[in-house]
C-alpha cells in the first residue's frame, strides 16, 4: 500500500498516529499534548457548558486533527526511507487513545462536568420544546445552592428515570396554587415562562399550601397540564437527586433556537 495512504489512513485512527509511521515522534507528543491540553483546558473552564463555547473547542480539536493528518501526510518523503514500522507501538498508542477518550466521555458527568440530553415530552414548553436537545452543566452546584428558576434535570427517590423540571420553591418557602395562580411566601410568583393555556387542569389550577423542609426543592415544569413528574405527585427532592442544571439549546426543529440561554 502507498504510504501516503497508510500514513493519512493512520492519522484518521489517531490523531498524530501518521508522525510515529513517519518516526517522528516528537511532533506526535506534541498534537497529543496539544489535544488534551484543549480538553482539560475546557473542563477547567467549563467550555463543555455552552454552545458556542463547545462548538469552539469542537472546532479546535478537529483542526489539530486534521493538520496532523495532512502535515504528517506530506512529510512521508522526506522521512520514510529509514522507518521500521513499530506496530506495536502504533497498536498501543491507538489502543490507549480510545480508552482514554471513550472513559472518558462516557462519564462526562463526572469527569467532564456535563452532559448532552434530550427532551421526548412536552413539559417544559416554551422554555424547551420536545424534541429538543440541550446542555446540562453537572458541576453546577459543586460551589453554589440551587436557585429558583434554574431548570434542572433530576430525579425522584424511590424513583426510576430522570426528569426535567424548574425550581418553584426551595426550603422555608411556603407555596401554595390557586385558581391557577402561583403563590410563594404569601406573594404572587410572577412566571413568565408559563402560558395560561397550559394551566386549565385541576391539579393546575388549585394545590393546598405546603412549606418546604430544609435542604429540600419544590419542582415543576412549566407546562403544568403535561407535567405529571413534578413535586405536586412525588414530593420534593434534595440537592443529591439533582444531576445538573440546563445551560444552552444544542439542537432543535426550530433552528432560531439552538444556541439559545435556557431560562
Amino acid at each position: 500500500m502507498n504510504k501516503r495512504l497508510i500514513t493519512l489512513l493512520l492519522s484518521l485512527l489517531t490523531p498524530g498516529l501518521g508522525y510515529i509511521q513517519n518516526d517522528d515522534k516528537k511532533s506526535f507528543y506534541k498534537t497529543i499534548a496539544f489535544i488534551f491540553g484543549i480538553i482539560i483546558f475546557a473542563v477547567m473552564q467549563r467550555l463543555f457548558t455552552g454552545f458556542w463555547s463547545l462548538t469552539f473547542v469542537i472546532v479546535a480539536l478537529i483542526s489539530i486533527y486534521v493538520f496532523a493528518a495532512i502535515h504528517a501526510t506530506l512529510t512521508v518523503k522526506a522521512t520514510s526511507s529509514k522507518i521500521k514500522n513499530p506496530v506495536l507501538l502504533k497498536l498501543f498508542f491507538t489502543m490507549s487513545f480510545l480508552l482514554i477518550t471513550g472513559l472518558s466521555f462516557a462519564n462526562r458527568r463526572t469527569l467532564m462536568g456535563f452532559d448532552i440530553m434530550s427532551m421526548s415530552v412536552p413539559v417544559m414548553q416554551p422554555a424547551i420544546l420536545q424534541g429538543d436537545k440541550f446542555l446540562v452543566d453537572t458541576w453546577s452546584y459543586k460551589r453554589a445552592l440551587p436557585k429558583r428558576g434554574d431548570v434542572i434535570v433530576h430525579s425522584f427517590s424511590g424513583q426510576q428515570g430522570l426528569y426535567l423540571n424548574r425550581i418553584i420553591a426551595i426550603e422555608n418557602d411556603k407555596i401554595e396554587i390557586n385558581d391557577g395562580k402561583v403563590f410563594l411566601n404569601g406573594r404572587i410568583l410572577n412566571e413568565p415562562f408559563v402560558l395560561t393555556t397550559n394551566v386549565t387542569r385541576p391539579q393546575s389550577k388549585n394545590m393546598r399550601s405546603l412549606i418546604i423542609s430544609k435542604g429540600n426543592y419544590f419542582m415543576m415544569g412549566d407546562n403544568r397540564d403535561a407535567s405529571f413528574g413534578d413535586s405536586r405527585f412525588s414530593g420534593t427532592i434534595t440537592i443529591d437527586n439533582i444531576v445538573g442544571k440546563t445551560t444552552d439549546v444544542i439542537s432543535s426543529q426550530d433552528k432560531s433556537r439552538i444556541g439559545r440561554a435556557i431560562k
